[in-house]
């Protein structure tokens, strides 16, 4: 009970932290940008939850993490200013993103090696589009790829839950 009255704790601080920013800023007396405090904010959450998600080995903590940090990180820089973001970056940056999640799952547990599958395929699909959109390769070229070998994914994962079965022990026999 006191770990929750710990996060309620400081989830209030963090509201009061925020809002007192904003605050300022309304009252001209502080010029704070919304997006520099929110993404970072936004970024540690997500950070946070991956540190988390490791140590007690929760995937879901992992997987959400890493995207709440990525999409932060992507936001933050975009209204920063720091590289030239357009706006028809974000569907390719959603592809490497959630491939980056899938990732940080298998890096969690190298015997969930299936996580690579999704991991790999939205990866370079994202990777391809990013590509695209700078001119390196079309775009086009790109999507008839993906159009044609996406069934490779359904087998690969067929390949993996069959894999995956005969890895485990059966239940109630125990291995030494």
């Amino acid at each position: 009970m006191a770990r929750n009255t710990r996060r309620t704790f400081l989830f209030g601080l963090l509201l009061i932290v925020l809002g007192g920013a904003l605050l300022l800023d309304r009252l001209h007396v502080m010029e704070i940008a919304f997006s520099t405090i929110f993404w970072p904010l936004m970024m540690l959450l997500g950070l946070f939850s991956v540190v988390g998600g490791f140590s007690k080995n929760t995937r879901g903590k992992i997987f959400w993490g890493t995207v709440l940090f990525l999409y932060s990180l992507y936001f933050f820089m975009q209204s920063a200013d720091f590289v030239e973001l357009r706006g028809h970056i974000f569907p390719p940056a959603t592809f490497l993103i959630f491939g980056m999640a899938f990732l940080m799952m298998f890096i969690n547990n190298f015997r969930d090696w299936f996580f690579l599958i999704p991991a790999a395929f939205l990866g370079f699909t994202g990777l391809f589009l990013i590509l695209a959109d700078y001119g390196y390769v079309y775009r086009s070229e790109v999507w008839e790829a993906v159009s044609i070998y996406w069934p490779v994914v359904l087998i690969l994962f067929g390949i993996g839950i069959i894999f995956r079965r005969r890895s485990r022990p059966p239940s109630g026999q125990v291995t030494v």
